[in-house]
């Protein structure tokens, strides 16, 4: 069972990686700051990155032009996904953010069926569906007496989701035949050298960026680095759970996820306020419980 440990610990260091964007949201990305002081701390951050493993690692320019277009062009969309995430963050707390990213897979069956040819099972149409039912629960706003669906959220998650999936599947489709850091190294630069060219040619996300940095710069760029490290080091245990164990059970353990994040801000909530907060009126509190529950049972019915 040492496997299980393993690939929980993904999950649980991505949801730490959540908690702390939605710290840096409410901290630093208000008012006048805005979100795109974020996403430009958060995109050049893969000049360090690229720069990290460009040290440790050879033969980066041996893979053919049309990959390193197509992993840079990746970075580009990892911009974009961040920004309609950091949106997201910035109307809604983290444990209604984070259950959306189990859509992902629906995204990238969708995609698979659309230009792949892949056909899609009963379990796979099932789990999906319960998944939907899930993300559309907790969509609602139930802390009002006139209940509301929160279009914004689904709208910004939607659209993040969607663009994680085609990140996703374009770097599997050149990772296939080429090593993992290569890839990861193109993918870093396309995410930094975008961020240079937002940072030069949209003077809203500059100037947020300055008034950010001159706000709490080294502690923003701190946050932003060690995230990346978690999730980096997420990804790994991800990598090597999935060659211990079976695939199904790996990704049953990751949509674990959004669980491990509610439990973290209800934590924090009771010893650590000033980090993050939750909600914890009963009418809140269970509808986001039970559709957190009814997703993560989607998820388990996706990967068997």
């Amino acid at each position: 069972m040492h496997w299980f440990f393993i690939a929980l610990g993904a999950p649980f260091l991505w949801a730490l990686v959540n908690i702390s964007d939605q710290y840096l949201v409410a901290k630093y990305s208000t008012g006048r700051r805005g979100s795109g002081g974020l996403v430009l701390f958060s995109s050049l951050i893969g000049v360090f990155v690229a720069v990290a493993i460009g040290i440790f690692t050879s033969g980066l320019f041996d893979i053919p032009l049309q990959d390193k277009v197509l992993l840079i062009a990746t970075g580009g969309i990892m911009i974009a996904w961040i920004i309609f995430y950091l949106l997201a963050l910035q109307i809604e707390d983290v444990s209604s953010v984070v259950p959306w990213f189990l859509t992902i897979p629906i995204f990238g069956y969708v995609l698979g069926y659309i230009f792949l040819g892949e056909t899609l099972s009963v379990e796979q149409l099932l789990g999906s569906l319960v998944i939907l039912l899930g993300v559309f629960l907790i969509s609602i706003d139930f802390s009002r007496e006139k209940k509301k669906l929160k279009w914004r959220l689904a709208l910004y998650m939607l659209s993040s989701c969607l663009l994680i999936a085609v990140a996703a599947i374009i770097f599997k489709y050149v990772t296939v035949s080429e090593n993992f850091w290569i890839s990861s190294f193109w993918e870093y630069v396309g995410l930094g050298g975008f961020g240079i060219i937002i940072f030069l040619f949209v003077p809203k996300y500059r100037r947020e960026f300055i008034f950010m940095n001159k706000q709490g710069g080294e502690k923003i760029f701190t946050l932003n680095a060690l995230s990346e490290i978690l999730n980096i080091v997420g990804n790994l245990l991800a990598s090597y759970a999935l060659l211990i164990a079976p695939v199904a059970l790996v990704f049953m353990a990751g949509s674990l996820q959004p669980a491990i994040v509610l439990f973290l801000t209800l934590f924090a909530t009771k010893f650590f306020p000033n980090i993050a907060k939750e909600n914890l009126s009963r009418r809140v509190l269970l509808p986001k419980i039970a559709a957190i529950f009814i997703i993560i049972i989607g998820s388990v019915i996706l990967f068997t």
